[in-house]
Parts: structure tokens; sequence; C-alpha cells
């Protein structure tokens, strides 16, 4: 897609450190890496979509195999992986092309990733909000 920089990365229009790559993926590092200790990748399909509800089934799972492929090797080197993927503005998505962070994290990094605040959820409602996704889910 035209102005995508990611979809400019694939095309080698933009240069990034490349850790891994196939047929339908492209990994490389964050050039704003959420940790000090760095080796934060984005696991980006090469076909261009804007995010989960978009990708098509067989690019998904095959940027799923790229997902965990990476996120084994940093393993080797990390104590630990945190796995994120944001759908839309509201969800910080900054770059309208759906990809994976893959964070290594470390003992003691003090890093803070997916921190919020919790809620309950009043009578029935819980309830309420099950049935309305399980509606959602039979429309597709």
């Amino acid at each position: 897609m035209e102005g995508c920089v990611f979809c400019k990365i694939v095309n080698n229009e933009i240069p990034c450190a490349k850790v891994y790559e196939d047929d339908y993926t492209i990994a490389f590092l964050d050039i704003a890496p959420a940790t000090p200790r760095k080796g934060h990748v984005l696991v980006v399909p090469k076909q261009h979509c804007e995010n989960l509800s978009d990708v098509e089934d067989d690019v998904l799972a095959n940027t799923i195999k790229a997902v965990k492929k990476v996120a084994k090797a940093l393993m080797k080197y990390a104590d630990g992986v945190n796995l994120v993927q944001n759908n839309g503005e509201a969800a910080n998505q900054l770059v309208k092309h759906l990809h994976f962070h893959l964070v290594p994290r470390f003992k003691q990094d003090n890093v803070k990733l997916g921190t919020w605040e919790t809620f309950t959820y009043n009578d029935g409602e819980i309830g309420e909000i099950a049935e309305k996704i399980k509606k959602f889910l039979n429309e597709n």
C-alpha cells in the first residue's frame, strides 16, 4: 500500500535491521525498542493488511509461524518474551499494517508492558458481554 512504512521495508525501499525473512513475512528490529536491553523485533506479513480483522487466514498462519520461530530465538538469550499486537488507534497501533511485537524480557528489567487498571463486572454484565461477543462471532 502506498505510503505504508512497513510495505516500504518489505519492498526494500527503506532499510531495516532484518533478523528473519521467508516468502510470507519479514522480521526486523524496532527502531524504538521497548526495553533497554534491546532486541525488540517486529514480525510483519509481507502482504499489506491493516489489522487482525483484515488479514487472510493463510497469511496470518504463516506470520504466526514466523513469530514462533523468532520468539524461540529470543528465548535463547532472554529470560522471557512479551508478544504484543495492537489493533486500531485506540489500542495504540501506530502503523496501519498488521505487525507483532516480540519484546525480549530480562529479570529485573523493570519494563512495564501491558500494565493497566483492572475493573470488575456489574451483576449479570459478564454474561451479557459474553453473549454479545458470541453473537458477533456467529456473524462471521
